[in-house]
């Protein structure tokens, strides 16, 4: 009121588009990355051996500041530097499932450090067995290894439980196979070969496998299938299937559910065969409890068999009655029809009964 005796007016603030796009780009430009990526990660080692049984520690540190430890207990007697294999071996192996591009080695050990970076030459057979093991796990990812302090030298926050690995047998023990049946083959075996890249014989088989195998993917030698709106599908054998089946059918959380539900809730858990909705439909059928108290069905097991008339209620029942005594013309036989809705009756007498005769009274 006290400002009404001026003559002001309102003027909007006109736009100021590039104050506003100075704003944005100084408010919202993320920091400079550093040369390391954060997939990079870097992994102490430190692994002994004495007369009272042989141990090891593993320590991975990232650069965002993650952090994991591990201990081994072997069960088998290993010298100090296969004990230093073993762990690096570990580490490699806990790095891989991790995700792990990058990583930095870091071991005490002299001789392991320079026999992987090919200083020193390797040649107790032992030895060349770990080499190479380690070879072919560092092959997936760029690795450096590096001689440094012991991982024990780190703090440890005591607070934290550290998970303990027991390894019963070395790593480099190759197991003894002996073939005591030839496996069938299964579905996913041409896929998987077609995704490894054999090409196929003929080539109407080569497009329609390139058509089927565009919704398959191949990880860690494992088959898995693409979903419409679920993650990767891990596709399973047929009794690998059946066993899924039970589980989610008659398991702890089972609720006997019926086979529209079950082949759904097999796919939800991530899993895939080709005949899951067969395989789900004949389980239900066999299992006792969901035959023993499932509800009566009172539907014919057939379809009904309609009967038509030409107007409603128009309907005739026609019989023979016979033998007779002998009457006018030797009829012995009589044949009756009957109209059911109004009771009206014919008949007519015949010696012999034939087709003609029925069907000339009709």
């Amino acid at each position: 009121m006290e400002l009404s005796e001026y003559d002001i007016q309102f003027e909007p603030r006109t736009a100021l588009k590039g104050q506003a796009v100075a704003d944005f780009i100084s408010e919202l430009t993320p920091p400079p990355q550093s040369a390391e990526s954060d997939l990079s990660w870097m992994i102490y080692v430190d692994g002994s051996s004495n007369e009272r049984g042989c141990g090891a520690r593993i320590l991975l540190l990232a650069l965002s500041g993650m952090r994991f430890e591990y201990a081994l207990r072997f069960n088998f007697r290993t010298s100090n530097n296969e004990a230093e294999y073993e762990t690096l071996l570990a580490g490699l192996r806990i790095a891989k499932g991790l995700g792990v591009i990058h990583i930095k080695v870091f071991s005490d050990s002299k001789l392991v450090v320079n026999q992987i970076k090919e200083e020193y030459q390797t040649k107790d057979p032992r030895m060349e067995k770990y080499l190479s093991k380690v070879r072919s796990l560092t092959g997936g990812y760029a690795a450096r290894t590096k001689r440094a302090k012991l991982a024990s030298a780190y703090e440890t926050d005591l607070a934290r439980s550290v998970p303990v690995e027991i390894l019963d047998n070395s790593s480099i023990l190759e197991p003894y196979m002996m073939e005591v049946d030839t496996p069938a083959p299964l579905w996913m075996d041409p896929i998987v070969e077609f995704i490894k890249g054999n090409p196929l014989l003929d080539s109407k088989e080569q497009k329609k496998m390139a058509r089927k195998a565009a919704r398959f993917i191949l990880r860690d030698g494992a088959l898995y299938r693409r979903g419409f709106s679920l993650p990767l599908i891990k596709c399973v054998t047929p009794e690998e299937g059946i066993y899924i089946l039970r589980e989610i059918h008659e398991g702890v959380c089972g609720n006997h559910s019926g086979v529209g539900s079950l082949s759904a809730k097999v796919v939800q858990q991530g899993y895939y065969w080709p005949t899951v909705d067969q395989d789900a439909k004949q389980f239900v059928k066999a299992c006792d409890n969901c035959q023993r108290f499932a509800n009566i069905i009172h539907q014919p097991p057939e379809l009904l068999t309609p009967i038509s008339a030409p107007w409603p209620f128009a309907q005739w029942g026609v019989d023979i009655i016979g033998h007779f005594p002998l009457g006018k013309g030797e009829t012995k036989f009589i044949v009756v029809a009957v109209e059911y809705f109004t009771k009206w009756a014919e008949a007519e007498a015949l010696s012999h009964i034939t087709k003609s005769r029925v069907t000339s009274f009709i």
